[in-house]
C-alpha cells in the first residue's frame, strides 16, 4: 500500500475514533436530565405571514412540543412549523439533549419546538 495511502487510512479512522469518542462522552452528561414533559403541538392556522401553506403557527413564549411519528424527519418539521426545510439546523440544536443527529430522529422522541428564529 503506498504511503500516502495508508497516512489517509490512519487519518480517517482517528478521525472516526475522535468523532465516537466525542459524541459517547456528550451523551455520557446527558444522563442525568430529568423527564420530558409534552405540549400540546401547534394548531395549523391559515394565512400565517411567511409560512408555506399548511405550515403550523407558532405563539411567541409558549412552550410547543412534538412527539415524533413514523415517516417525520427534522427537515418535514422544519417545513411544518416554520415553513422553511433550511431551518432543520435550527430545530436540531434546540434538541441536541434528546437527538444524536439531524438524520437520526426515533419515532416518539419528544421535541422542543421553539420560536422562529429571529428575523424570520
Amino acid at each position: 500500500m503506498p504511503n500516502d495511502a495508508r497516512l489517509g487510512l490512519v487519518v480517517g479512522v482517528t478521525l472516526v475514533i475522535l468523532v465516537a469518542v466525542l459524541f459517547a462522552r456528550r451523551d455520557g452528561l446527558r444522563l442525568g436530565s430529568g423527564p420530558v414533559q409534552a405540549t400540546p403541538a401547534a394548531a395549523p392556522v391559515p394565512g400565517l405571514p411567511g409560512a408555506s401553506p399548511g405550515a403550523a403557527a407558532l405563539v411567541p413564549g409558549r412552550p410547543r412540543s412534538h412527539t415524533v411519528e413514523e415517516g417525520e424527519s427534522l427537515m418535514t418539521l422544519a417545513v411544518r412549523y416554520y415553513g422553511d426545510p433550511g431551518q432543520v439546523s435550527y430545530l436540531f440544536r434546540a434538541n441536541q439533549d434528546r437527538i444524536l443527529a439531524p438524520d437520526r430522529v426515533p419515532i416518539g422522541t419528544v421535541l422542543r419546538i421553539p420560536d422562529p428564529p429571529a428575523g424570520r
